[in-house]
């Protein structure tokens, strides 16, 4: 198995990616939040999944380990696909994805394409408890919201508060998150 590469870049055009890695061309698939991390003629390295289907080999690569593990553990649940567990990936964080099966979201789960509520709730079942969750207080929660109907994309938002106390009270964190 292949379990990390490091190479440069050569092509780009999501969701595949071309990583030369000695003169050995490796296509990549990876979540579009890699992608908006990369640039071509960079070199990166890259933890990888390889998955074997009849008569053709796939290779997975994720910039963070937990954005692996957490690529393993939702194609461990029977009915999702590498190309869910990718569009999870590429929608939310792992942390944001573990906070929505502890709290069991369904809406959130089901938000993802192919994923209905009836697969949301069996991710829920036999995720719940399994991942890394990193609690975040209320206002940080309600301070993505806010700023999610101010315009901003989910990831926009939680790149914006990052860094900033968590324990602001709710207008201070639109506010400071604004000014970044």
């Amino acid at each position: 198995m292949i379990g990390r590469l490091r190479g440069t870049v050569s092509e780009k055009t999501p969701p595949f990616f071309l990583l030369d890695v000695s003169g050995i061309g490796f296509l990549i698939q990876a979540p579009l939040s890699t992608f908006d991390n990369i640039d071509e003629n960079q070199e990166i390295t890259l933890y990888t999944k390889c998955i074997f289907k009849e008569d053709e080999a796939f290779i997975y690569g994720f910039l963070k380990q937990e954005e692996l593990k957490t690529f393993q553990d939702l194609i461990s649940v029977s009915g999702v696909g590498p190309k869910s567990a990718l569009n999870f990936l590429s929608r939310f964080t792992p942390d944001e994805i573990s906070q929505a099966i502890e709290n069991e979201d369904l809406e959130v789960l089901s938000s993802v394409p192919k994923i209905g509520n009836k697969l949301a709730s069996k991710i829920v079942l036999e995720l719940k408890g399994k991942l890394k969750f990193e609690e975040k207080p209320t206002s940080f929660n309600k301070a993505i919201d806010a700023l999610c109907s101010l315009g901003l994309t989910r990831s926009e938002a939680i790149q914006r508060l990052k860094g900033l106390p968590k324990n602001l009270p709710l207008e201070e964190l639109v506010k400071q998150a604004l000014r970044k």
